[in-house]
């Protein structure tokens, strides 16, 4: 079934405080995404409500986040590289032999220009939900571990991350980027220094990374 005969849902944020509009974003993840991928995104969004609910995070722009923190994800590997390129974006070390990094970077532009985004926590939260970051605020805290833990992921690790969101954010944050660095080391590829950084930022001394 493509992904534009989906069922879908109305997606309701508050258009005066973030920005865009529903309908566009709906039309937009339909069309664009993978049938795959759109579901992932719906997963994600759901995680990212309970997780922000249970953390006293603002709902409607963690909401927002979620369904705007893939909307680049459709764009070849080329596309994306071009898209940087126009809008004359740095791309650090990693980041230019790393094309699965690009679509957070891509995701922020489209966001603003594509669904009137502004609110900057809604903008850290795209572009930081792959590889984390060490100063990452609630919202992007959220998205980083409801990104990795939604209930249709199912690689190493889930379930521990899992246990903790609900509970104890930052050790949940620290336990994907601690599973994200070991899947790197596997595959022996360079892993972004931001990554390195949310495992250091996020590791506690009296529990160790319990990985």
């Amino acid at each position: 079934m493509p992904p534009n005969k989906l069922k879908r849902e109305r997606w309701e944020y508050p258009n005066d405080e973030c920005g865009g509009t529903a309908v566009a974003l709906q039309e937009y993840l339909a069309e664009k995404l993978t049938e795959r991928r759109y579901h992932h995104v719906l997963s994600v969004k759901e995680m990212a409500i309970e997780l922000a609910q249970c953390h006293a995070v603002d709902v409607g722009k963690t909401r927002l986040a979620a369904l705007l923190h893939d909307c680049a994800k459709w764009m070849s590997r080329e596309e994306l590289y071009r898209t940087a390129a126009r809008y004359e974006i740095h791309l650090d070390a990693v980041e230019q032999v790393t094309p699965a990094l690009l679509h957070a970077i891509i995701g922020v532009k489209l966001a603003e220009e594509q669904f009137g985004v502004a609110d900057a926590g809604v903008l850290e939260a795209i572009r930081w939900h792959t590889t984390g970051h060490p100063s990452m605020g609630p919202i992007a805290q959220v998205l980083y571990v409801a990104d990795f833990a939604e209930p249709t992921r199912t690689h190493e690790g889930v379930d521990v991350v899992r246990e903790l969101a609900y509970t104890q954010l930052s050790r949940a944050v620290h336990h994907v980027a601690s599973y994200k660095i070991q899947h790197l080391l596997e595959k022996k590829v360079m892993i972004h220094p931001n990554t390195l950084h949310t495992y250091n930022s996020t590791f506690d001394p009296g529990l160790g990374s319990g990985v």
